[in-house]
């Protein structure tokens, strides 16, 4: 290697020092490095092309690059003659002359990229390549201090050399600029954020809330980063916390312009009632106009959590009930059902795939993605489905999101959410490929939480036990004294039942049910049921109620046959006589007196010589159901109370042939003196053909006296061919009564259908609506009401028709006063006339008809009389009045002082009678008559007294 060199380039712009090629050059550079001043530094020139390359590669990077020859000799100023030409490729740029320089100052050298130094002699002639033995340092700027290349004086060869190679150097050399110059890598900072996101979505049912961090770890600017984000997760609907732990990789791959990355993720979620963990793992691929990632999502620890456990009454089922021992004992199955709510945490993997849409301003893209995502848990359904969403950063700081997802689990849900992370991740003005290089400090895009099931489990239970079933008016157990007649021989358990009635009688306790079976002995005799107990046979079918299983029926019961009895039953207070065939009693079948709730039902009461039922003075509830009573001496069901309350239930009984051995045989006969009181209700009765020795005997015969009071209600009864009355009613004294009939058929029988008698100071109200009252022998309906009696009767929709007399009959006398409303009836075809009215002495009849049927009556269809000095109001409207034989409508008074007053309005009658020729005017309402369409009248004999509407007090 020579042993002096020196050699000074300043490289600035030029893409490559042009190679020194042969031996001769690096000699003359050697001489004329002999004559060269000192330098100011050291440098070694590489002769390699590799060197040259590396010097090209650096200049492209560097706006300036200093290359100092280092030589190994001192020179001076004097001795600058170098013998060297500069190369065709060599272009020498003056410097600047305004550093000062002295004789003694060192030239510096500033070499254009491209030139080539060679030697004078080997210019044109030298076709090898020769290395030259120094190398180029980039360590300084190097400029010249005191004079350029010009102030050297070469040697005339070197000029004569250098004008030749003039005319073949390049013109200017090429400075750099902005544009040639690149920008530093970008480095990602820390930053921190927040986000909201509504709820519900898949697998969280609530809005929620995070605070997160992004920390870079380790980055190389422009090439790769590895950073920690972190979150905390707040749900908003009952403000449990979760959070996220990522730790990822990123590394961005230039000729791909991508950015490929990694990471692993720890998420925790707290649901309230449970807490759950789970590791994730996941990839992407991001570009600028694509992108595609994956995730995975595995639970670890608890997965499934138990949240709520309750127990639900299905009911109890039962076998059918058996006796055992004293009671009645029920195999039961409880049946319950367990329900456990859980909570479980799912296994999921989610891949989706984006393109970008459009660019938002100078910062931000919007984009689109599609992708599928699966979840499974066990005891759970898999969870397949699709979402679509959208992300737009419309700055540097902002993130929004709308998100839409559906599968079978969790339905459809539409997500909306908002972002914010402090500092950006984008700054203005990046390439394209620095935008993509950018995104190595995006967040990972994941499920931020744990999904998590709901799921529920139920369980049947069933449990299994036998019990005593349970009176429910006492709480204890039902306890049943058996009697099997004739065959019994123990001690009343099912297992060992008596032989007779009275043996059981004899143990039996309150609220104990003796239990009669028919066996094979003879009738029962005479027996008296103690306080608390009732006596029932297995002939009808019995139910009891029961705590355990309601209302249910008894075994062995609707056997069908009934244990006979022949002599008198006495019952005490509480009491039941159920399933017997009382017969041939000598007195009365049935007997109870000063006792209360009692229960008569499903008997055959019959040939008893007096009545077959007969209560005294008995109070609070009494229920006689669905029994036969049948040719008693005496009436057929007998009440007489002086005194207390009761409430007589008389339902679905048979009541027929009774009263052959006494004056008075009524099918029903109740009677209410003194303070007594009551209330009597009839219902789906059939009370026929009871005949009185005497011939007074009536169906239903109710008879209050004194101060007693009492309400009879009879509904849907048939009463027909009784001696007298179909129903007959007294009140007297100071006595006051109601009685409603409903849907009554009151037929054939031997006087009149219904016959009332208020007397004395007494006051009574009836209702009769519904009811069909034909074919009786007299009156259909009489009513009479004598001495300052008060009252009321309502007739609204029934048939009261082809009646031996009167359909209707009102007599009232002394002072009594009535009102009688007639509304919606048919009134026909009766004997003698449809409604006759007879009011006497100073009594009153405010009498009102409206749109009934009066027709083809015997006599006359309505007939209005007033005597002494009585009055008469009536008015009658809408009605149709036809056909009778002798008047449709008769209005007389017989005495002077009577008073009538009519009222007629928009009627249809076939023949009009008004007389006042004896007795007071006959006042008629001016303007009424012209209303209806009369086919006759004759008014012979009236007055024609008109007056003022409103007379009438309609």
């Amino acid at each position: 290697m020579p042993t002096n060199k020196l050699m000074r380039c300043l490289y600035i712009t030029c893409p490559l020092l042009g190679a020194l090629t042969s031996n001769a050059v690096a000699q003359t550079i050697e001489g004329a490095a002999t004559d060269l001043p000192k330098t100011t530094g050291e440098a070694t020139l590489s002769n390699t092309p590799d060197s040259l390359a590396e010097s090209e590669q650096t200049s492209q990077n560097q706006a300036v690059s200093t290359w100092v020859a280092e030589p190994e000799t001192t020179l001076t100023s004097e001795t600058v003659k170098p013998e060297f030409a500069l190369s065709p490729d060599i272009v020498s740029a003056p410097q600047p002359e305004n550093n000062p320089t002295s004789d003694t100052a060192q030239p510096e050298f500033t070499p254009i990229p491209a030139t080539v130094l060679a030697p004078k002699s080997e210019i044109m002639s030298t076709p090898e390549r020769v290395e030259p033995e120094f190398a180029l340092s980039p360590i300084m700027t190097f400029a010249p201090d005191s004079k350029t290349v010009e102030d050297v004086t070469p040697s005339p060869d070197v000029e004569s050399e250098a004008s030749l190679l003039s005319q073949t150097t390049d013109p200017e050399p090429v400075l750099p600029t902005s544009e040639t110059a690149q920008n530093p890598p970008i480095k990602v900072l820390p930053r921190f954020g927040g986000n909201f996101t509504t709820g519900s979505g898949v697998g969280y049912s609530s809005s929620f809330g995070s605070l997160e961090g992004f920390v870079p770890l380790s980055q190389t600017p422009g090439s790769n980063l590895t950073f920690l984000e972190g979150r905390l997760l707040l749900s908003t609907e009952d403000f449990n916390l979760g959070g996220n732990l990522v730790l990822g990789h990123r590394v961005y791959n230039a000729e791909a312009n991508r950015v490929l990355g990694g990471y692993i993720a720890f998420d925790n979620r707290s649901t309230g009632n449970s807490s759950f963990n789970q590791v994730g793992v996941g990839f992407e691929s991001l570009g600028e106009s694509w992108e595609v990632r994956g995730n995975a999502y595995v639970p670890v620890g608890n997965t499934r959590q138990l949240t709520a456990e309750t127990i639900s009454d299905l009911g109890v089922s039962a076998s059918d009930p058996f006796f055992q021992d004293n009671f009645l004992a029920v195999t039961r199955n409880q049946q319950q059902q367990l329900n456990r709510r859980f909570e479980a945490a799912m296994t999921g993997v989610d891949l989706e795939a984006g393109v970008k849409l459009a660019s938002l301003g100078q910062t931000g893209p919007l984009r689109g993605y599609a992708g599928l995502y699966y979840y499974d848990a066990p005891d759970s359904d898999e969870v397949l489905g699709w979402r679509t969403r959208l992300e737009a950063r419309p700055t540097d700081t902002l993130r929004l999101g709308l998100a839409l997802s559906n599968d079978a689990t969790f339905g459809t849900n539409l997500v909306v959410s908002v972002g914010a992370n402090f500092p950006g991740t984008r700054p203005r003005g990046l390439s394209q490929d620095e935008r993509v290089l950018a995104r190595l400090g995006e967040s990972p895009q994941r499920n931020a939480n744990i999904v998590v099931d709901e799921q529920v489990e139920s369980e049947l239970l069933t449990m299994q036990d036998t019990v005593f079933v349970t009176n429910p008016f006492t709480g204890e157990p039902w306890r049943f004294q058996h009697v099997n007649l004739g065959l019994g021989t123990g001690n009343g358990t099912v297992e060992t039942p008596t032989a007779t009635v009275a043996e059981a009688l004899a143990v039996a306790q309150p609220n104990d049910i003796v239990y009669v079976q028919p066996g094979t002995a003879p009738a029962i005799p005479a027996f008296t049921i103690p306080d608390g107990v009732q006596v029932l046979s297995t002939a009808p079918v019995q139910r009891i109620d029961t705590v355990e299983l309601g209302n249910v029926q008894l075994p062995l019961s609707g056997a069908g046959a009934l244990p006979e009895v022949t002599g008198t039953v006495t019952l005490g207070n509480d009491t039941t006589l159920s399933g017997f065939a009382v017969n041939a009693v000598p007195g009365a079948g049935i007997v109870g007196t000063n006792i209360n709730n009692i229960v008569i039902r499903e008997n055959a009461i019959a040939n008893s010589t007096a009545e077959g039922i007969s209560l005294s003075n008995v109070s609070a509830q009494v229920e006689v159901t669905d029994n036969t009573i049948s040719n008693s001496g005496r009436e057929g069901f007998n009440l007489n109370n002086n005194l207390g309350e009761v409430e007589l239930v008389l339902a679905g009984n048979t009541i027929t042939d009774n009263g052959a051995l006494a004056a008075d045989g009524d099918g029903v006969n109740v009677e209410l003196r003194n303070d007594a009181t009551g209330t009597f209700d009839l219902t789906n009765n059939t009370i026929t053909n009871n005949l009185g020795r005497g011939g007074i005997a009536d169906g239903v015969d109710f008879k209050l006296f004194d101060n007693a009071s009492g309400t009879a209600n009879l509904t849907d009864n048939t009463i027909s061919g009784n001696q007298l009355n179909g129903i007959n009613l007294d009140l007297e004294a100071t006595t006051s009564g109601t009685l409603n009939l409903t849907g009554n058929t009151i037929t054939g029988n031997e006087s009149g259908g219904l016959d009332v008698l208020v007397s004395n100071d007494a006051s009574g109200t009836f209702n009769l609506t519904g009811n069909t009252i034909s074919n009786n022998k007299l009156r259909g309906v009489a009513l009479a009401f004598a001495d300052r009696t008060t009252g009321s009767i309502n007739l609204t929709d029934n048939t009261i028709s082809e009646n031996q007399d009167d359909g209707v009959y009102l007599q009232l006398s002394d002072q009594a006063q009535l009102n009688a409303n007639l509304s919606n009836n048919l009134i026909a075809r009766n004997a003698n006339n449809g409604i006759f009215t007879s009011t006497n002495g100073t009594a009153q009849l405010r009498f009102l008809s409206e749109l009934n049927m009066i027709t083809d009556n015997g006599f006359t269809g309505l007939s209005l009389i007033t005597l002494d000095s009585a009055r008469t109001l009536a008015a009658i409207r809408a009605s149709t009045l036809t056909g009778s034989n002798f008047s449709d409508i008769e209005v007389l008074t017989i005495a002077p002082g009577t008073t009538a007053c009519l009222q007629p309005t928009n009627n249809t009658i076939g023949s009009l009678i008004l007389d006042d020729s004896v007795g007071g005017p006959i006042q008629v309402e001016a303007g009424t008559l012209p209303t209806n369409n009369i086919s006759t009248s004759d008014f012979t004999f009236w007055s024609g007294t008109a007056v003022s509407p409103g007379t009438c007090g309609f």
